[in-house]
């Protein structure tokens, strides 16, 4: 019963992994690139106004060098297209892409911003965990299966949650990336602080 329940499981995740890879493709050959601009100049612009200049100029240096290699590249690849429709989309959707993209290193790369931030908040929450599991082991009191497997689940979706959020290609507000840390750290926490006694 548990096998089939786990096959289950596993044809839900691939069929709903192809509808976000569907998905995916239809943004990219539908979405204009007027809105792929304003996302990317309103994402600069929020870090700009929430962290601070110095801060926006660290991130952007950082992915700098990534963007340019994508825009190098897009640049020698639409170069060869001619003047047709189809060639004039594909130009256009090459344009695009280096936008997402950039987008998307940006936003990379202030995430890892927090996460060097929060690293303090992240141990504090696996050491805490950790140690009100040998209380709880050395008082009798038994691990919650239930919150160690809630633990599990919200790591996960914190996980495919900030990596919808570093793919959107709409404004996201900036809030979002401390907040992956934070629920990082309840999750790690319930996590540890359940574990079953014996391993």
């Amino acid at each position: 019963m548990a096998g089939k329940t786990h096959h289950q499981s596993q044809q839900w995740t691939g069929f709903l992994a192809i509808l976000a890879l569907v998905g995916l493709v239809a943004a990219w050959a539908l979405i204009p690139s007027a809105l792929l601009e304003q996302t990317w100049q309103a994402e600069r612009a929020q870090l700009r106004a929430w962290a601070g200049e110095r801060t926006e100029h660290w991130i952007a240096t950082q992915a700098m060098p990534a963007i340019v290699r994508m825009a190098e590249d897009a640049t020698r690849t639409a170069g060869g297209l001619g003047d047709s429709g189809i060639e004039r989309w594909l130009v256009d959707r090459t344009y695009a892409s280096v936008l997402w993209l950039s987008t998307v290193t940006y936003r990379a790369y202030a995430l890892v911003m927090w996460l060097l931030l929060g690293i303090p908040l992240l141990l504090a929450a696996s050491i805490d965990g950790f140690y009100v599991r040998e209380i709880r082991k050395n008082a009798f009191i038994s691990q919650s299966p239930i919150r160690h497997k809630i633990g599990m689940h919200f790591l996960r979706i914190v996980g495919i949650a900030m990596v919808v959020w570093l793919m959107v290609p709409v404004p996201m507000p900036l809030v979002a990336a401390p907040m992956v840390v934070l629920f990082k750290a309840l999750s790690i926490w319930l996590w540890m602080g359940n574990l079953q006694k014996r391993l």
